[in-house]
């Protein structure tokens, strides 16, 4: 990933790019990251807290399949942000 730290601090783009995640969150955390999106705002599109969604790009939790599913999805419409 490398990106320069906007709104997201540097050491949390560092554990994000150290963690092993599922792929589909890879591009999650890619997009939060390069459009500078909060974690709170994805988890409202997630429908889910900002801690889960925290966990999800650290490692520490997978996300259910129902979440998997829609996050193609949500992933392209943070990619369109300017």
């Amino acid at each position: 990933m490398a990106f320069a730290a906007r709104g997201h601090t540097t050491h949390f783009i560092y554990r994000v790019e150290r963690a092993v995640v599922h792929p589909a969150v890879r591009q999650l955390a890619t997009a939060c990251i390069s459009k500078d999106v909060p974690i709170v705002e994805v988890a409202d599109l997630f429908g889910v807290s900002r801690a889960t969604v925290y966990n999800w790009l650290m490692g520490v939790t997978v996300p259910r399949s129902k979440q998997l599913e829609a996050m193609p999805k949500i992933t392209a419409r943070l990619n369109k942000r300017k």
